[in-house]
């Protein structure tokens, strides 16, 4: 499934689990302007966008965002030393809107 921000293509992979759009957080946020670390040995990324860090372990369905707890659909996955995140993931932690139309998701800032 193609993956776009703000209406422009993007090389994010995704995949397909259970009915869950996974993306990889460290190739999503960087897209949307942010960073992520990783702490590998916690299996713990904390994503920083704009004024928002969201903070989140390995199979967890939820998120510290900014010190208030967040919850999202599906776990977290860690394939090949990547944390992939449902994408709706980036909805609730960051406020942008996942937008499916067809075969593509389209993760938009509804402040741009």
């Amino acid at each position: 499934m193609p993956i776009q921000v703000q209406g422009q293509p993007t090389n994010i992979e995704d995949q397909r689990r259970d009915g869950i759009t996974y993306v990889p957080i460290l190739d999503t946020a960087q897209a949307l302007g942010g960073t992520v670390d990783w702490d590998n040995s916690n299996k713990v990324a904390t994503a920083t966008i704009g004024q928002w860090t969201a903070t989140v372990s390995m199979a967890a369905e939820d998120a510290d965002v900014n010190g208030t707890h967040v919850e999202f659909a599906g776990p977290t996955l860690v394939e090949d030393d990547r944390m992939w995140v449902p994408v709706r993931f980036f909805e609730k932690a960051f406020g942008y809107q996942v937008v499916l139309s067809g075969d593509t998701v389209n993760i938009v800032n509804p402040a741009a």
